[in-house]
């Protein structure tokens, strides 16, 4: 992939007249471009949204149009009608972006963020500060309510008017999902395996991914992967399939619409396949062992390398075989891409 990289010159120009760019031509620069959430540093470090369209990329793209930073720790980033939707987790942020201008529209104070869901009325944000989950209006950011789902919560899935979220204990640990009406705000929980982080919805069947538990003090206390399944008319829940070894913690889970697509390793995954009805875990490796994230966006797999965790990484384009097709280079830790 040939990338013009913009200059500081160029940043500067562009910070200047982008106001008036975004607001005399509905057309925007960002309109169709492909947006990379990267997390950054942790340590004094911010977030980052990148943004590549034909052959030119903007590395800060937030802070050119804004004047300061997104912010410390971008864990999730999803769109929600003409808004993009960014937590920043160490921060204590949800931010609420213009999609065509990529202008600050709100902020909301959440105690560590970490995902959102939009359900068309509202956005539904988990956190790891307290066990109740966040509505948030998407017009304005405000805090609508509260709802208290029994746990610390991460990944959020949404076949309205039920909600469901991951209870995967945060830094502890925990198994189970939380299913929430969203009208009458009545919580369910349902067992499934241990620190559940990512949903794919296929027809009435909800696949929950479980990382299993990783005790780094005491190796032996650790858990296995592990699928389950959920029937969304019944909320019953089994397990689909299982790592069989402690030292297997899988993550990311995305699907094409046809086949389950993971990462087999929370850090430096390779990227493995399998078909719903399996029984049977994946053992054969894509990819590399490079994955911190993984997307699948049009039959396209796009594997999210951090390499280091202190310097630039790179976005590997690849096919459903795990074939490189191109790649990307991001800023610090690319954690999820937007198309």
């Amino acid at each position: 992939m040939r990338i013009k990289l913009f200059t500081a010159l160029s940043l500067s120009l562009l910070a200047i007249t982008s106001c008036e760019i975004n607001s005399s031509n509905p057309d925007s620069i960002y309109d169709g471009a492909t947006l990379v959430l990267n997390e950054g540093a942790f340590t004094g470090g911010t977030a980052t949204i990148q943004v590549v369209t034909n052959d030119t990329v903007i590395e800060n793209a937030f802070q050119v149009e804004n004047g300061f930073p997104l912010g410390n720790i971008g864990q999730h980033m999803i769109k929600a009608d003409s808004l993009i939707i960014v937590t920043l987790n160490n921060g204590g942020l949800v931010r609420g972006i213009g999609a065509s201008s990529l202008l600050s529209q709100w902020s909301a104070e959440v105690s560590s963020p970490r995902y959102v869901a939009y359900s068309g009325e509202s956005i539904i944000v988990s956190t790891w500060g307290s066990n109740f989950i966040k509505v948030l209006d998407p017009f304005t950011g405000a805090i609508l309510d509260s709802i208290n789902v029994y746990g610390l919560s991460e990944a959020v899935h949404i076949d309205y008017p039920l909600a469901y979220v991951a209870l995967n204990g945060g830094f502890s640990n925990d198994h189970r999902v939380a299913i929430v009406d969203l009208v009458t705000k009545a919580v369910d929980t349902v067992t499934v395996g241990d620190k559940p982080n990512s949903f794919v919805q296929m027809n009435n069947d909800l696949y929950v991914l479980c990382e299993g538990f990783q005790d780094w003090s005491a190796v032996d206390n650790s858990t296995p992967a592990s699928l389950w399944k959920m029937d969304i008319n019944t909320g019953n829940s089994v397990e689909a399939a299982n790592a069989g070894s402690d030292a297997v913690h899988a993550s990311a889970l995305r699907t094409d619409g046809t086949h389950l697509y993971f990462l087999n390793n929370t850090y430096n995954g390779a990227v493995v396949s399998m078909e719903p009805s399996s029984a049977d875990w994946p053992t054969v490796d894509l990819t590399a062992s490079v994955g911190y994230s993984l997307d699948v966006i049009n039959d396209t797999l796009y594997l999210h390398n951090a390499k280091d965790f202190a310097s630039s990484g790179v976005i590997y384009i690849c096919d459903k075989q795990g074939n490189t097709l191109d790649s990307m280079s991001t800023g610090l830790i690319p954690r999820q891409i937007l198309k």
